[in-house]
């Protein structure tokens, strides 16, 4: 197991964050799970004998990374802000009634953000009504004077809608599926969500076990769930239709000319000013093979 706790730390160093014990078995890369007992009874007695894994009695980290320790609890301090403005935020958005779940994404749904981050949100939007959903959603950010807008160089605390799907459209894909994405999944913060819409999430993602084997214990999930909507009768639905469709038009003559790296499809929309998937893949295989040389 010593090899799988090395994985962890140097994933984990490469966003400058230590673990304590429950992060460290949460987030062991391995495919195969363990129980928590047998596995703080082998951490125990790895620690004992290994020179490269440290700890000050509550955080695991590499040899010679001790200062990360007082990074993490800045960025937690620094988190926390903007986790209220998201809670803040996710509130209002629960007056678009096709919105299943909100959830906060990247580095702060670990507290692990930097003083002038932005603030990432994933929406899940109901069936057939994702572009509609979001152009509702920019709009009321833009009331609000929140929203991250394309080329802003100023992004301290700004809402980015990062990453927007369709409740029928929840798996990732088997070509974007690695331990960059895995991580992402599993340590998505739901702020609330409609009909148990973050366990249907977290069901359609399971392969993530094949990277974290012992993430997504569906069982434990504490957060804020409420009713969705009822169903709308048959001449309101076809409106919506149209409504969902026409949204989806003038979104996509908007962002023709604009588009990058981004996924933009029609049940499913990932932006990212900065994209870092591959190079924080790139990081980790990079320190990795130094540390196991």
């Amino acid at each position: 197991m010593k090899k799988e706790i090395l994985q962890t730390l140097v994933y984990a160093d490469v966003f400058d964050y230590p673990l304590i014990v429950e992060e460290l078995y949460k987030f062991l890369i391995a495919r195969r799970p363990l129980s928590f007992s047998v596995f703080k009874k082998k951490l125990q007695e790895i620690i004992r004998r290994d020179k490269l894994i440290k700890t000050d009695g509550k955080y695991f980290f590499l040899k010679g990374r001790g200062e990360i320790i007082y990074l993490r609890q800045k960025r937690k301090f620094w988190s926390q802000k903007k986790i209220k403005i998201a809670k803040k935020v996710s509130r209002w958005l629960k007056l678009i009634p096709w919105i299943k779940m909100v959830g906060i994404t990247g580095a702060l749904a670990m507290k692990n953000a930097d003083r002038n981050d932005d603030i990432d949100l994933l929406i899940v939007a109901a069936k057939n009504r994702l572009w509609f959903t979001r152009l509702l959603a920019v709009f009321l950010l833009e009331i609000m004077a929140v929203r991250r807008r394309p080329g802003d160089t100023k992004v301290k605390d700004k809402i980015c809608l990062n990453m927007l799907l369709d409740e029928k459209n929840l798996t990732l894909p088997k070509n974007e599926r690695n331990l960059f994405s895995a991580h992402e999944v599993c340590q998505l913060k739901p702020l609330w969500g409609k009909d148990s819409c973050y366990q249907k999430f977290l069901k359609a993602n399971l392969w993530v076990k094949k990277y974290l084997a012992n993430s997504l214990d569906i069982k434990k999930l504490r957060y804020e769930d409420i009713k969705g909507e009822k169903k709308k009768n048959f001449s309101i639905s076809q409106l919506l239709n149209f409504l969902e469709y026409f949204a989806y038009k003038i979104q996509i003559a908007y962002m023709s000319s604009r588009r990058t790296s981004e996924i933009v499809e029609l049940h499913r929309i990932r932006f990212h000013p900065q994209d870092c998937r591959e190079r924080i893949i790139k990081e980790y295989q990079k320190r990795l093979k130094l540390l196991l040389v």
